[in-house]
């Protein structure tokens, strides 16, 4: 039979094959305790460290023979999770086990991770080495071994284990440095609640009875989840001050359900929710979104799912996608296909009152208009000497004549519109809002333009220009007044957004500066950003002109969701944020 030590290895099993512990490391301290025929042995691999440089390893090794403690931590600091710490501990290793006449085959495997406690990539490699050994031939007995590495990858080699109920396995862990590992067991609840998962981690995953959310001031994990999933119902967690009332509209044919729970009693959230599951009829398949809501809703939350065999699962925004709880599977999260259902969600009593698609925005097919918006940005400072006086005619219609240097503007009562800059003539029939296009409306299409071939190559799901959210008639106090309620009536307009987008998984929003940036600017599209997008929303400043105020530009560096993007760079910011998730790189 082979007895296989599958582990892996840490910063103190490093140091020890360096001579800088006091012991031989707990990956030699297990493999000398008893005898292996195999050892797997899995190591952290830094993406920026993947390269072998054995010989600069050497050359560095050297200066920390004096055991100098700033030297020696610099040293571990640079190498570890490296590929020249990999090969130098595995051949340590082997020449220490063959000094001790141990015969054991040593399998290494080197794991990239986003990051040192990146659970699914771990929980990956563990399963998938595990999953190797367990379908290899032949009798076997695998000894997990929890002590080397991070918590985290310990507490995933437990997880791991559970998927294989009949491969004769143990788990092992070192309870004090220079003694032999000891054997440990599992919680018997863990193994009851896995054995009971068992059963339906294969049914269909995006079907339930019913799904229980927890729900906060963030609201988009609880869209997610009624996008994600199919429900027959769903039953929102919630407190005073965040009621879900708003989430009926996403619901469809589903049957809506609340519970008022206290959001800082776990127990308070776990008796409120098994009470409510004890009046359903048995056998229903019941998920639990664990996403929104305080850290001790889900601590009450999970207990409570783990006590009627539920299935948990989390949604990961910043890799957008779905993570099991139960057995750490993930699949990719569904994604959100229209700017409007972010407004929607967020807006409260607001909606959307103009929804701004290109083809509604007068003009916006001439060949000639778009010619402008682009030939303007060209001559951005020299248009920029004359937004005072067109800003006077921006909001009356009057006709007027404009001259600065080689750029001539005429506009007619009949709306009749010339421009010429430089060589260019341009000649429109009916153009009532000229003077606003040329103060800034004409950077706003010039963002937009810019931005189509991302919507085209699918990474932009839809994109809006001028946009407008206002405040909903108030249909109770129609009632009141003997009037009928109109959809379509709105109370006042709240906000308009000049480019509004999303890539399926968040709210972008664009605030198009023609003219100087100022604090003003700053403090609104961040407000503006937190209120439709939520947490997860992000916003740019798409500007004509760098400012020039330290201030200005100290409030945008501080901003967690707000970049200062060149209007002509906008397009190639948004695809690299997008695709990397990362807004301020």
């Amino acid at each position: 039979m082979k007895k296989y030590l599958m582990t892996w290895y840490g910063v103190t099993d490093f140091r020890a094959s360096l001579g800088l512990e006091q012991t031989s490391g707990p990956v030699l301290r297990a493999l000398l305790a008893e005898d292996y025929t195999d050892v797997v042995l899995l190591g952290f691999t830094r993406h920026d460290r993947s390269e072998n440089q054995t010989a600069w390893f050497q050359q560095r090794k050297e200066g920390i023979d004096g055991f100098e403690p700033a030297v020696t931590s610099d040293f571990i600091d640079l190498f570890s999770n490296s590929v020249a710490a990999h090969n130098y501990f595995t051949d340590w290793l082997k020449t220490q086990l063959r000094d001790a006449n141990k015969k054991v085959d040593l399998h290494f495997h080197s794991v990239g991770l986003k990051h040192l406690n990146d659970t699914e990539g771990i929980y990956d490699a563990a399963t998938q080495t595990l999953h190797a050994v367990a379908t290899s031939e032949g009798e076997k007995l695998v000894t997990l071994y929890l002590s080397p590495g991070t918590p985290v990858m310990a507490f995933v080699w437990a997880f791991a284990a559970l998927r294989h109920p009949n491969l004769k396995k143990r788990l092992i862990a070192s309870s004090q440095p220079g003694k032999p590992p000891e054997r440990i067991a599992l919680p018997s609840e863990w193994l009851e609640w896995h054995g009971r998962q068992v059963g339906t981690t294969n049914l269909e995953s995006n079907q339930y009875d019913v799904i229980f959310h927890m729900f906060g001031e963030q609201r988009l994990p609880n869209l997610l989840g009624v996008v994600q999933f199919s429900s027959k119902k769903h039953i929102f967690l919630t407190s005073s001050q965040f009621p879900a009332a708003v989430m009926k509209q996403f619901l469809g044919d589903a049957e809506y359900g609340e519970i008022a729970i206290n959001p800082y009693d776990p127990s308070d959230v776990r008796s409120k929710i098994l009470d409510s599951i004890a009046k359903l009829p048995v056998d229903m398949k019941i998920g639990f979104n664990l996403t929104g809501g305080t850290k001790l809703m889900y601590a009450g939350a999970l207990a409570a799912c783990r006590n009627v065999n539920a299935t948990p699962f989390y949604f990961d925004s910043r890799n957008s996608r779905v993570l099991y709880l139960n057995d750490f599977k993930s699949i990719p999260t569904k994604l959100i296909s229209s700017v409007e259902t972010f407004i929607q969600l967020n807006g409260n009593n607001l909606v959307v009152s103009t929804a701004g698609h290109w083809d509604e925005v007068a003009g916006s097919k001439s060949v000639d208009r778009i010619a402008l918006t682009k030939l303007l940005w060209d001559v951005r400072y020299k248009i920029s000497k004359m937004y005072d006086k067109l800003s006077s005619y921006s909001t009356r219609r009057n006709a007027f004549e404009l001259h600065h240097r080689d750029i001539y503007i005429k506009h007619c009562k009949n709306g009749g519109s010339t421009i010429t800059i430089g060589k260019k003539h341009f000649e429109f029939e009916n153009w009532p809002d000229f003077a606003r296009y040329l103060v800034g409306g004409w950077f706003e299409e010039y963002v937009y333009l810019s931005l189509l071939p991302l919507v085209e190559s699918g990474l932009i799901k839809d994109m809006r220009i001028g946009l407008k959210v206002s405040l909903k008639e108030d249909a109770v106090t129609q009632q009141a007044q003997n009037q009928i309620s109109q959809p379509n009536k709105f109370a006042g307009e709240y906000q308009e957004l000049d480019v509004v987008l999303t890539d399926g998984r968040r709210l972008y929003i664009i605030e198009c500066k023609a003219g100087a940036v100022n604090s003003e600017n700053v403090m609104k599209i961040q407000n503006v950003v937190r209120l439709f997008g939520g947490g997860e929303g992000r916003a740019a400043i798409a500007s004509c002109f760098p400012p020039n105020n330290n201030v200005v530009k100290k409030k945008i560096n501080d901003s967690k969701n707000l970049r200062l993007v060149a209007g002509d760079q906008l397009a190639n910011f948004l695809q690299k944020r997008i695709r990397s998730g990362e807004w301020h790189k």
